[in-house]
């Protein structure tokens, strides 16, 4: 059954935590019967509008039952939009049935939509031709008998006028790997289009090329037979220049240039080859040939004396250098730019009123070798929220210490629209919850150790001219019992270089018991904001961040109930009457003396983290001697 999501924070999403889906469904077949699915939990990755996880069906026949691995693809509820047009799909590949398209067992329809597909064992093609180049699986001939086998596929689609619309190497998976030594060829399935480029926005056309034909570009309206030859053209060079293909990895002005400039993909060494790309993908849509044709011209090619080709390799077909005036391959292969379908989802971290994260595996290779990461995206993707998000992570980017949780990458989806940030993956969870879980065993020297390395982080932030505005324990991150990190740059600002403080417009929903005066009376954040809710961290470090003792628990308790209402205003009149948190039990004196210091009314009074840290360490060295 699928997993059920672990709640966590640290990363910064919000109080709200999600629940886990039902771990049976019952599949609307194209027939008329009912038939129960068990989700494995195994997450395959993601496209762009859905999930994808690999499942059980099981099928009852009198006395004898059966199982069949299947592959669900399940539309995110928060794209209804497009579910009409991923059901469309569904429908037409329902009434096919080739050897060479991937099979549908049917449909499942509740708050999600789930397309269920026969499980295809080895996966997409550009991860396999990547992974198992020159290993003597992947021959010319190998190529040639998937390209063949491909364009069976889309001549049969042609036959019955159904415009696939989605063609490339990593919708084409492969059933057989084939074993050159025994003549036994490859078997290959093209796969289901997904949501039609008729309802997609432009970004995301653009995230398409040199994939999409150019008049889809234009106009996506019109998707016609024609734009499945210059697909099929794109991709037979795609899997000539093994799974690689440069011009996808180009900012998208540079994208629109190519189709703009009438520009092609650079001509393989093999001339034949060459010719039957370059007639793919003619820009006027009625030069192209018939599938019909191509399978003509692809067995001339299959006959040919493969010894003349044994000099054919990837390379000769990458992008040469200085191709339109830009450097080869290294171009935009950045390390810290995530591809959405690689990210596979384990489980929900946490999830609030602004966005969620996500533990997922970043597999690339399709093995389950990948890296562990936690992935932060929003619930909305407005125009105010996108922004703020954008300068979340390129404050985080910017940001390079032991203390503080560490920037992987970003990964765009739907053209650029959608955007996730990437972290590294702490297993722990947040301060708080493992304070609560662990009080028995962590003893005041490690409270101290945590507290030494958060102030040095924030000292490395104040450097970076970086103000935090959310430092508490739900906000920390637990590498290991020994090392903590700072997360969630959420609300953090970058002081303006002719200021110390800085004014924020529109306060939203606050922490507010942990800011300083000035931060609830005038939104205004500063180094010596950030000193107060050390101050505050401090104490939920010694009350083990128990919720009877947590800070809005103290401080309403000090109000009194007839005060409920206007709490900013009560809180600040608490503040001016120098009433502050009481000392936690057990408290050294010295330490509760560090928190009241944080919790001086005039922000010139309180210390900075430099002044800070050598204090903490020397409590801390004269708790080891204790122990000693």
């Amino acid at each position: 059954t699928r997993s059920t999501p672990r709640a966590s924070r640290g990363y910064g999403v919000g109080e709200a935590h999600g629940t886990g889906r039902e771990s049976v469904c019952v599949l609307a077949s194209p027939c008329p019967s009912s038939i129960p699915l068990w989700w494995q939990g195994e997450s395959l990755g993601q496209g762009s509008f859905t999930q994808i996880y690999r499942g059980i069906k099981r099928d009852q026949e009198e006395d004898e039952s059966y199982e069949t691995e299947v592959v669900l693809k399940v539309m995110d509820s928060s794209h209804h939009n497009c579910s009409e047009s991923f059901l469309e799909a569904a429908s037409i590949m329902s009434q096919l049935s080739h050897k060479h398209l991937v099979l549908l067992h049917g449909v499942s329809l509740g708050t999600d939509s789930i397309m269920v597909q026969e499980y295809v064992r080895y996966g997409p093609l550009d991860l396999y031709l990547k992974k198992n180049q020159g290993e003597g699986k992947v021959t010319t001939s190998w190529k040639l008998q998937v390209a063949k086998q491909l364009a069976y596929a889309l001549n049969y689609l042609e036959d019955k006028r159904i415009t696939h619309g989605n063609v490339s190497a990593k919708k084409v998976l492969i059933t057989r790997e084939g074993d050159p030594a025994s003549s036994s060829p490859p078997f290959i399935k093209l796969n289901d289009p997904g949501v039609s480029v008729a309802i997609l926005a432009k970004e995301m056309l653009v995230e398409r090329i040199p994939w999409v034909a150019p008049e889809c570009l234009s106009d996506p309206k019109k998707l016609a037979l024609p734009a499945d030859k210059w697909s099929f053209g794109a991709t037979l060079w795609e899997i000539f220049s093994g799974g690689n293909m440069p011009v996808s990895l180009l900012e998208p002005q540079k994208k629109l240039d190519f189709y703009q400039n009438s520009l092609q993909l650079p001509a393989p060494k093999w001339t034949e080859l060459a010719t039957l790309i370059a007639q793919c993908m003619e820009y006027e849509p009625w030069r192209r040939p018939s599938f019909r044709a191509l399978i003509r011209d692809l067995n001339s090619l299959i006959t040919s004396d493969y010894e003349l080709l044994s000099d054919l390799s990837p390379t000769s077909v990458t992008l040469r250098d200085s191709f339109w005036g830009y450097e080869p391959l290294a171009l935009c292969q950045n390390p810290t730019h995530f591809e959405e379908r690689h990210l596979k989802y384990i489980s929900l971290l946490g999830k609030g009123n602004f966005g969620s994260v996500e533990l997922c595996r970043y597999d690339p290779w399709g093995d389950s070798t990948g890296e562990l990461v936690a992935v932060k995206k929003l619930q909305q993707d407005s125009a105010k929220e996108l922004q703020d998000f954008e300068r979340e992570i390129q404050i985080l980017h910017s940001l390079q210490h032991d203390f503080i949780v560490q920037y992987r990458g970003v990964c765009y989806s739907r053209g650029r629209r959608g955007l996730r940030l990437v972290m590294e993956y702490l297993p722990n969870g947040c301060l708080r919850d493992y304070l609560q879980k662990n009080q028995l065993r962590l003893e005041h020297r490690t409270l101290l150790l945590y507290a030494w390395q958060i102030c040095k982080g924030m000292e490395y932030l104040g450097v970076q001219r970086c103000v935090h505005r959310d430092l508490a324990s739900r906000n920390i991150l637990v590498e290991s019992e020994s090392h903590v990190k700072i997360g969630d740059f959420g609300l953090a600002k970058l002081l303006p270089q002719d200021k110390e403080y800085y004014v924020v417009q529109e306060p939203g929903q606050s922490p507010i018991f942990w800011y300083a005066p000035e931060s609830l009376a005038d939104n205004i954040f500063s180094r010596a904001s950030d000193i107060w809710s050390f101050g505050v961290l401090l104490y939920e470090l010694f009350t083990y961040s128990n919720k009877s003792k947590s800070p809005s628990e103290e401080f309403l308790r000090m109000m009194g109930t007839e005060k409920m209402t206007q709490i900013i205003c009560h809180l600040l009149e608490l503040l001016k009457d120098n009433r502050r948190l009481p000392a936690p039990a057990n408290c050294p004196v010295e330490v509760y003396t560090l928190m009241l210091s944080c919790w001086a009314f005039t922000p010139g009074a309180r210390p900075t983290f430099r002044e800070l840290a050598p204090k903490i360490e020397a409590l801390r060295d004269g708790r080891s001697k204790a122990h000693g």
